[in-house]
């Protein structure tokens, strides 16, 4: 990075740092226009995690675009520091600040980039430094950094944050603004999150309205076409006792959007389902999931639960061209409207099984098995946490897969190959 971007850099997060400093001291001055307000409380907490992960890949990409295969060995040490503030009960400012340092052997190439860096394509500012060596890669970011503000029946919450609708677990339909991957070890919380403004109205006890949006720039450009592909969301939540009911409606990236979700109580456990259609280029695909949970007495939940993906990889070609071009080449306008804001599943048909125990808060155990069913391929994973003395916790996570079938599977990449994860995490 030159010396011009690390200036820029620099001077957007000063320049955020003083807008929020602006935005608690005009909180204070303006305190007597809410109700409730005695009290600024501020907190710094935080933690820091040791995660070493090592894996054999038959789908890495160094400089080139010719997949090789390579045992991946990376170690990553993140820091976070979390500042909290609450003034009274109306306005809460909260930001987790990452420090990290990632040792690997494969710090210069695609495959790299790509599980660790993501891509920036679009984003509303820069908010992170990073320096990259041949072994190691350092960033500074904001992970998450917002303000919300609470009046009468409504919250208004803005800054980077993460905005997650629907009830599935293993996969969850309605998550259109952050889609998660069940393969994804370090799990939601970790997720990089979006620049958003959100509102949330509450007009009665069992109505909830919700609004979303999230500036984007177009082509990577702050110009008279930019925010024209950015996302606009309207969710309507219904709760009539043990039910629950959402519907969401919007316009992703000048894609229209309609789902609805429902959980309701069956024999003491959670059954739920949902579904998304989603407007691309004239067709309407859909994408749904099923499920039911059930927590034993004794600690042990069991889930259960079906996806279906109607905008595949292997059914969509100009998607899988994109998705593989984004990886080989780089991001631009076209690649980033087909690939973004999308369930990325090379098959339409997954079946999930997951199991969880917890012993009187010092460890856990999970253990979930997925199916692709089209691609004839299945994936156990197996995780574990133990606290082992005070705001400290080991932790295991493994992948192992067996795929027969000839086409291409989402877990291809680990078959007859275990991924393997150790993290050691202290909170202060």
């Amino acid at each position: 990075m030159n010396g011009n971007k690390l200036i820029q850099h620099i001077t957007i997060l000063v320049l955020f740092f003083i807008f929020i400093i602006f935005v608690i001291q005009f909180s204070i001055l303006y305190a007597k226009e809410f109700d409730n307000v005695k009290t600024i409380n501020f907190s710094l907490s935080g933690y820091y995690k040791n995660l070493f992960i090592g894996y054999k890949s038959n789908e890495y990409y160094d400089d080139s675009i010719v997949p090789q295969s390579k045992s991946l060995l990376a170690d990553v040490n993140r820091l976070r520091i979390s500042p909290h503030c609450e003034i009274g009960n109306n306005i809460t400012f909260h930001a987790d600040i990452d420090n990290e340092i990632i040792v690997s052997n494969y710090t210069q190439s695609k495959t790299f980039e790509t599980s660790y860096i993501g891509f920036s394509y679009n984003e509303l500012y820069t908010d992170s430094y990073d320096y990259q060596n041949d072994d190691m890669y350092y960033r500074f970011k904001l992970h998450r950094a917002y303000i919300k503000a609470v009046a009468g029946k409504s919250t208004i919450t803005v800054g980077k944050q993460l905005v997650r609708f629907g009830s599935g677990k293993i996969w969850n339909p309605l998550d259109i603004v952050n889609p998660i991957s069940p393969i994804t070890f370090e799990g939601a919380e970790e997720t990089k999150g979006v620049n958003a403004l959100r509102i949330e109205l509450y007009p009665a006890n069992f109505v909830e309205i919700g609004f979303v949006y999230v500036p984007q720039r177009k082509n990577n450009e702050l110009d008279s076409s930019s925010f024209s592909t950015s996302v606009y969301l309207l969710r309507n939540k219904i709760v009539i006792g043990s039910t629950e009911v959402a519907f969401l409606v919007g316009n992703i990236i000048e894609r229209n959007i309609v789902g609805a979700d429902i959980a309701t109580t069956v024999h003491d456990g959670l059954l739920r389902g949902s579904v998304l259609g989603n407007k691309i280029d004239g067709h309407v695909y859909y994408v749904g999931g099923a499920g039911y949970e059930y927590s034993f007495e004794w600690g042990l939940t069991l889930l259960l639960e079906y996806f279906y993906n109607g905008y595949c990889l292997n059914k969509n070609p100009e998607l899988l061209n994109a998705y593989y071009e984004s990886i080989q080449y780089s991001m631009n306008q076209k690649r980033y409207g087909a690939v973004a804001y999308n369930f990325l599943t090379f098959n339409e048909h997954y079946a999930g099984i997951s199991t969880m125990f917890s012993g009187a808060s010092l460890f856990s155990l999970q253990a979930t098995a997925i199916v692709d069913l089209q691609g004839k391929g299945v994936i156990g994973i197996p995780t574990a946490s133990y606290n082992i003395i005070e705001d400290c916790d080991l932790m295991f996570y493994m992948m192992y897969a067996i795929v027969t079938g000839n086409k291409p599977s989402d877990f291809s990449s680990f078959d007859k190959k275990p991924f393997i994860a150790f993290a050691l995490k202290y909170y202060f």
